[in-house]
């Protein structure tokens, strides 16, 4: 077994290497790509729970009413 002297590729550049795309299409992949990781992320972050001190930050402002 070699072991290639070449650095590996991430895991973005790898998905679009080698396929006949333009540059063009490397970077409409590139994005596509990009935009699938923000949306999985914000995702993840909107069902996460509220931070007790931030819930508790929130409370107060509510008992204060609405002309805060």
């Amino acid at each position: 077994m070699t072991q290639s002297t070449e650095p590996k590729a991430s895991p973005a550049e790898a998905a679009v290497k080698g396929r006949g795309k333009t540059k063009e299409g490397n970077r409409k992949e590139l994005q596509r790509q990009i935009d699938e990781n923000l949306r999985r992320v914000y995702e993840e972050a909107l069902v996460q729970e509220i931070p007790d001190r931030f819930a508790q930050l929130l409370d107060q402002l509510r008992q204060k009413g609405p002309g805060v």
